[in-house]
């Protein structure tokens, strides 16, 4: 009970020191559960909801019927839908499979400032169910059922009506479906805008007197459970009439949502980590700071006959409870979080409503394991301070003796100043402290210098992609045109193209380009125009040179429709938005065998009247304004970085320089009876350390110079778009700003402590 007692007496004495243990467990648990409970949350009811509609394993693209296949067709009276289902039916019973066709036609329409795109679908029965959020299906020719997404952009409800192309709706419900979780309505172009694209389901009438061309996608999933899916799904693409096949965790409109719950994961992970190790670090201190002050104390009790154990219980106490007020405290402040940011995770997906879902789990990873951690890692320390028979405890004095290394790095000091001799001598004699500071510094400056990396550059992210363009509209062709292009509008050539390299995250696309446009300029880093270097050779973006490391001078190899081609490249084309080349269109048409005058698309400034032909049309105003949402959307990300990276590093330095006057409280009223100021005590005892945070700051710019790299090389080969990493003299000294004012803040808070210390101090010792 005495030494329990103890226990509770020296988290009473030591508040701050209990507190700023409380408080990195609280961070740890805190971020923990709302970061992990929210994706929790959302990855629960998104399994639910594709469980439910029966989501699919993949889905294939069919071969057009040769023309001795559509001899037997005619022969047979048999129709191209007719066709595609023999093949289908093969499928299903060569792989085990249910497959169900996504017949779809893409409606445009302009309201006058923007083109919104209605994907009219026909409703599928076995693979890719309809999921009715709210309302009743379609049953009248005059009823539709959209994304509710689109409906809260737009100011619609249930019962509005919807004027489409002279054709006027009554909306009847809201729906998804889980093959358009993040509805991207073009490979080509990754991008979805809620408040101009939504999935359409009317009657099956309404369906067949569209006029727009149908397409269709055939999805499937099989029986078997257990059966390797990525084999099977291989082997599909290689069967014959199947001209494509990709899996779900490839299909970027139903992967893209497990990417982004995976990267919570981690984001929660690698902050609960770092921050439960910063607790590990003062754990340290405190524990060492206690034992050395009450070493013979503990020799007393041993030669008493007090087992290790029992002394080690007392003394777990402190931080037992700490980590546990901490860590429940947190983790009622994340489920709180964690409620609300449930749904902001989904603002860009269509998914069914998604409520907070507590799990047991939940609380065993964000307050019992970290406890647990703590309680171990006290349990060691304790140990490795404690071991040893009690005359040594009680006589040995080698915690009053200078370390080694640091006796002789203060040799190196003589020939200066008895100020500097002392108060470098202050700071190598704990090297403890000093690497606990250093390495706390430089985990902070990490993050800080990558926060404001990545926030100064988020905002030119939309000026490289579309500052020079001086078009409103791209528009894309379902088959080749030849109509007359006005001035005010350039054609081009666009593919989807495989490269010829080992690893590919995401799809090429190719333009091939007038070397002379001025609708669509292209530019260097320098700000040099290079359209005409498409003369030369290809051009690649931004995104293709840092994901695939390829530089001016190199070659690039991709397949068009099964024939390869090799060019040089001419030069790099400054923005991000996506896997990107450009070449002559000329010189396009000559390798594909096309006449000199046709093209499957336009830039300009006119929406097209006549959508017999359109694949689709993308409004520049809305494509910069999405991304300029989706860029606000990180850099409110990147604040909190930053700012949870100043927070951490000022209240670690809080904490070290308390323990730094804890410990010299002698000596600073020594130097007070000698005369020395306030001001020259603070600078002696408190300044000591800007020089290694410096020097931590720095290697942080070196670390992360390297990393970022290679952080957003690997972002860029798995998702379709990437951020610049340009790093400038000007960011380095406001980081450097940053951590010099972090640094100030903490002595200015601690000067407190140390006015408080008087001269009578010297007198107890």
């Amino acid at each position: 009970m005495i030494l329990i007692k103890n226990g509770l007496r020296c988290a009473l004495k030591k508040p701050v020191q209990f507190l700023s243990l409380v408080f990195f467990m609280l961070l740890s648990s805190f971020i923990f559960v709302s970061l992990e409970g929210a994706t929790s949350s959302v990855q629960y009811f998104v399994d639910d909801f594709t469980n439910q509609t029966l989501q699919e394993d993949f889905f294939i693209v069919l071969s057009p019927p040769n023309m001795e296949q559509r001899r037997m067709m005619q022969a047979k009276d048999r129709n191209l839908v007719q066709f595609y289902e023999s093949i289908i039916e093969k499928l299903e019973e060569e792989f085990n499979a249910t497959f169900d066709g996504r017949f779809f036609r893409d409606v445009v329409v302009d309201d006058g400032n923007r083109a919104h795109t209605f994907r009219f679908i026909r409703e599928t029965t076995d693979v890719n169910l309809t999921y009715v959020i709210a309302g009743e299906l379609p049953t009248q020719d005059n009823e539709i059922a959209i994304f509710r997404e689109y409906a809260n952009r737009n100011g619609l409800v249930i019962g509005d009506g919807l004027d489409i192309n002279g054709r006027l709706f009554t909306i009847t419900a809201f729906i998804a479906v889980p093959d358009y979780i993040y509805p991207i309505f073009s490979f080509d172009s990754p991008l979805f805008t809620p408040k101009t694209q939504t999935i359409a389901l009317s009657t099956p009438v309404v369906y067949d007197s569209l006029q727009e061309r149908e397409l269709v996608l055939y999805s499937g999933f099989f029986r078997e459970a257990s059966v390797d899916k990525s084999r099977l799904i291989a082997e599909i693409a290689n069967f014959p009439g199947v001209s494509y096949s990709m899996g779900n965790q490839a299909n970027v409109r139903i992967s893209t949502i497990d990417f982004q719950l995976s990267g919570n994961r981690i984001l929660a992970m690698t902050f609960s980590s770092m921050l439960l190790m910063m607790s590990v670090l003062v754990l340290i201190l405190i524990t060492k700071k206690r034992i050395t002050a009450e070493r013979v104390q503990i020799g007393v009790l041993k030669a008493l006959g007090y087992k290790e154990g029992a002394i080690i219980a007392s003394y777990l106490i402190y931080p037992v409870l700490a980590s546990f007020v901490g860590a429940l405290t947190g983790y009622f402040l994340g489920i709180g979080v964690a409620v609300n940011l449930a749904n902001s995770y989904v603002v860009n997906f269509v998914v069914p409503y998604v409520r907070f879902y507590l799990t047991f789990r939940l609380f065993l990873q964000g307050v019992i394991l970290p406890v647990v951690i703590i309680t171990l890692s006290s349990c060691v320390i304790l140990w490795s301070f404690i071991k040893g028979n009690p005359i040594n405890l009680i006589q040995d004095k080698n915690h009053l003796q200078m370390p080694y290394l640091s006796e002789k790095l203060n040799k190196v000091l003589t020939p200066f100043s008895f100020e500097t001799r002392f108060k470098y001598s202050l700071a190598f004699r704990n090297m403890g402290k000093l690497l606990t500071l250093f390495v706390v510094v430089f985990i902070a400056s990490a993050f800080l210098v990558f926060g404001f990396l990545t926030y100064d550059v988020v905002g030119g992210v939309t000026q490289r992609a579309f500052g020079q363009a001086n078009y409103r509209y791209e528009v894309k062709y379902s088959s080749f045109s030849t109509a007359e292009i006005t001035e005010g509008e350039t054609a081009f050539l666009r593919y989807q193209v495989e490269p010829d390299f080992e690893v590919v995250g995401v799809p090429f696309q190719l333009y091939g380009i007038d070397p002379f446009n001025k609708i669509n300029p292209l530019y260097a880093s320098t700000g040099e125009n290079i359209t005409s270097a498409t003369l030369e050779g290809v051009l690649i973006n931004e995104f293709i040179s840092r994901a695939y490391g390829i530089e001016v001078g190199d070659e690039i190899s991709f397949s068009i429709a099964g024939r390869m081609f090799t060019y040089p490249i001419s030069g790099i084309v400054n923005h991000f938005n996506g896997a990107m080349l450009y070449m002559d269109i000329n010189q396009l048409r000559e390798g594909q065998g096309l006449p000199s005058n046709v093209f499957n698309g336009r830039w300009t400034n006119d929406f097209p009247q006549d959508s017999s032909n359109l694949a689709y049309v993308f409004s520049m105003e809305e494509l910069e304004h999405n991304l300029a949402v989706g860029m606000e959307m990180i850099r409110v990300t990147l604040q909190i970085m930053v700012g949870v990276s100043v927070g951490l590093g000022s209240f670690m330095m809080i904490v070290i320089t308390n323990f730094i006057i804890e410990e010299n409280r002698h000596q600073i009223s020594i130097l007070k009876v000698m005369g020395y100021g306030e001001f020259e005590v603070s600078n002696m005892v408190l300044t000591i350390y800007f020089p290694f945070i410096l020097a931590a700051y720095l290697l942080a710019i070196l670390m992360v110079r390297v990393g970022i790299d290679l952080t957003m090389s690997q972002i860029a080969s798995r998702l379709p778009f990437s951020i610049p990493t340009d790093f400038n003299l000007l960011q380095i000294l406001v980081g450097a700003t940053v951590v010099v004012f972090t640094y100030w803040l903490s002595i200015r808070l601690s000067k407190i402590q140390l006015n408080n210390i008087s001269l009578q101090e010297v007198l107890k010792h």
